[in-house]
């Protein structure tokens, strides 16, 4: 009987430990989920829930950035319909860059002081008020960007019309657009316009590529025109010397003409004098009065009044 009290003891005891035990895990685990919250609370104004200092600090801020981002997003909107009506904004970064240095002082202005917790929160109100404004300005300075390209392109086209060496139009066009987009670019901003660079330059080149392949053409033809007239005169200025061969001369220089009828006749005489070579026609004409014969008039024979003769003599 003692073995047995004595083997129940010895349970009841090692039961008694292990409860013991956890009961201490308990605890432990107890005071550092308290000391988490703790340190939690501590963080956002010390305590399970924001100070009143806080919320009030919060609220200002959050009012404060709504009123300078509203202001300046009415300065965007009006750059933003500049561009959307086709029309560029001359030094387009140097106003972004106006634009956001303002609305920073603005906001650093009424910006609290002291309080370091007040201060980070400020802080971060105030980038987030800067990246904001970046955000709203990038749409407005790509369409800036799109409306320089196609400018420097109408200028590219308009000095392949008027100067003879459509390379130079293309350097003075891309020189152009590069100077107008640099200064679109605000500062700080990271932007570039490399992409529409190579994109103006690429389309300038092939159109002076097409350009020179018209040219070309225009001139090989204009030389195929050229060497059949050559031909033509020559073939003429052959002919022009056989003709003068076979004349006996070169022709003249002037040219004459006359015509004669005598009264009551119904002969006509005429002469020509042309490149060296005369020329006599004697020619028989039918009588004006021909045609009052009837229909008649040529069943009593052929006279001279309504049969026509003529020869020729060179002389």
């Amino acid at each position: 009987m003692r073995s047995v009290s004595v083997l129940l003891l010895g349970v009841s005891a090692v039961a008694a430990g292990r409860s013991a035990a956890s009961i201490g895990s308990r605890a432990s685990a107890l005071r550092a989920s308290r000391g988490g919250a703790s340190a939690l609370g501590a963080l956002r104004g010390g305590g399970s829930e924001p100070s009143g200092e806080m919320l009030q600090a919060t609220y200002a801020c959050n009012t404060l950035f709504s009123t300078i981002l509203g202001d300046s997003m009415g300065e965007i909107n009006g750059l933003r319909k500049s561009v959307s009506g086709g029309e560029a904004v001359p030094t387009f970064g140097a106003k972004a860059d106006e634009l956001i240095a303002d609305a920073m002082d603005k906001f650093d202005a009424d910006t609290p002081k002291g309080d370091a917790d007040v201060a980070e929160l400020y802080q971060r109100k105030s980038e987030e008020l800067r990246s904001t404004l970046v955000t709203a300005l990038e749409p407005v300075f790509v369409q800036q960007v799109v409306l320089l390209k196609d400018a420097a392109m109408e200028q590219f086209k308009k000095g392949m019309l008027t100067e003879g060496d459509a390379s130079e139009s293309l350097a003075s066009a891309e020189a152009a657009f590069v100077r107008e987009a640099s200064a679109s670019v605000p500062g700080k901003t990271g932007w570039g316009f490399k992409l529409e660079r190579q994109s103006l330059v690429g389309a300038m080149q092939a159109i002076l590529i097409e350009q020179k392949k018209a040219a070309a053409a225009k001139m090989q033809t204009a030389s195929q025109m050229q060497t059949a007239l050559s031909y033509l005169q020559m073939q003429q200025q052959q002919m022009q010397a056989l003709q003068a061969q076979y004349t006996g001369g070169q022709g003249g220089k002037w040219n004459l003409g006359a015509a004669y009828r005598p009264p009551d006749t119904n002969i006509n005489l005429s002469g020509s004098y042309q490149q060296g070579r005369c020329n006599i026609q004697v020619s028989m004409v039918p009588d004006e009065g021909a045609n009052l014969l009837g229909p008649n008039g040529f069943t009593q024979g052929v006279g001279p009044a309504n049969l026509g003769l003529s020869f020729n003599i060179h002389i």
